[in-house]
């Protein structure tokens, strides 16, 4: 049969998928970073409240904003085997409270003893915090009440209690985008993987030799044929290899040939000493008619190959402009 060989480079069979979720990770690592520079400090400072008396810090104003809420943090600062029952509270001009929350906080030390060994622990919960979204900007006040305050016998302590307040307005809750953007790079890594391995395999042989080849039903326009043979070889094996590629038709006739030099990566032990050698060739082909081809490999020198497998994937997609060996009828 004679046929016409054409050898020209296409984008025809590039697959986009992997490259929407590169731009889509792109987008969440833009957003995680802007999210640290979202938020405004407007207030930080320490104050010390006493026993049966609400602390009122000077009001400020909460503004709405696009992205991000207004966050109050504050923090306990008590000596170790005390528990600290407080409140936080919003309030608005006119001393109502927006919201509040009420938090338990302790500090906890002791000492440890196991088969011999002993150290000592600390542990500690200690803050608090509101995070609220404004419709229209408007004065608003921190306001900090003790509620009880004991030591870990359950005595009341009546002494005043350091507290560390922080006030942001535009802050973005992160824990959200560490989720969507861990869920991202999975999703752009698992895409770029699959599409080397995209396609059905229609010829799949190893053989522990130098020469292999196999036939099977391909072919058709637009579907491209990924054709991957790999080399093992032994430590004698030269830096480059001959590879001759054979593609015959439902008859046997070759209907193309075509000669590569394969370069091959070496495995050393730490020490340096080479334990063998991989070559790996890879090319795409077009048959414009479905039938029976085989695909059929002879490499050069064979004294060092220790196997060679020849994979042929029809229908497969690419991440890049590839170079296709298009045979059709004359």
């Amino acid at each position: 049969m004679s046929v016409n060989v054409r050898t020209y480079k296409t984008t025809q069979f590039l697959d986009l998928f992997p490259y929407l979720a590169a731009v889509i990770g792109l987008g969440m690592v833009a957003a995680f970073l802007a999210a640290f520079f979202q938020g405004k400090l407007l207030i930080s400072r320490t104050v010390l409240v006493e026993p049966e008396e609400v602390l009122e810090l000077p009001a400020f104003t909460l503004r709405p904003a696009a992205i991000g809420a207004l966050r109050l943090d504050v923090t306990a600062v008590i000596p170790a085997n005390r528990w600290l029952t407080y409140e936080i509270q919003l309030r608005d001009a006119q001393g109502k409270i927006i919201a509040s929350g009420i938090k338990q906080a302790w500090s906890e030390t002791g000492t440890w003893r196991e088969e011999g060994e002993s150290g000592t622990w600390a542990e500690d919960d200690l803050q608090s915090g509101l995070d609220v979204r404004a419709d229209r900007a408007e004065p608003m006040k921190l306001a900090i009440d003790i509620l009880d305050y004991t030591d870990t016998s359950g005595k009341d302590l009546d002494q005043s209690v350091s507290f560390r307040v922080k006030v942001w307005n535009g802050v973005v809750d992160t824990r959200y985008l560490w989720a969507g953007l861990l869920g991202t790079l999975v999703l752009v890594v698992l895409a770029f993987k699959v599409v080397p391995s995209s396609g059905r395999t229609v010829i799949h042989r190893t053989i522990n030799d130098s020469d292999i080849g196999d036939r099977a039903e391909m072919g058709g326009d637009n579907r491209l044929l990924r054709v991957i043979v790999t080399i093992k070889a032994d430590e004698t094996c030269p830096r480059f290899l001959d590879l001759d590629l054979f593609v015959k038709d439902g008859n046997g006739d070759q209907i193309y040939h075509t000669n590569y030099v394969v370069g091959v990566s070496y495995s050393k032990t730490k020490e340096g000493r080479v334990t063998g050698a991989t070559g790996r060739l890879q090319a795409f082909f077009l048959l414009q008619s479905q039938g029976s081809y085989g695909f059929y490999v002879e490499v050069t020198p064979d004294q060092s190959v220790d196997s060679t497998t020849l994979t042929v994937r029809q229908g497969t997609h690419t991440l890049a402009e590839v170079e296709v060996i298009h045979l059709g009828a004359a």
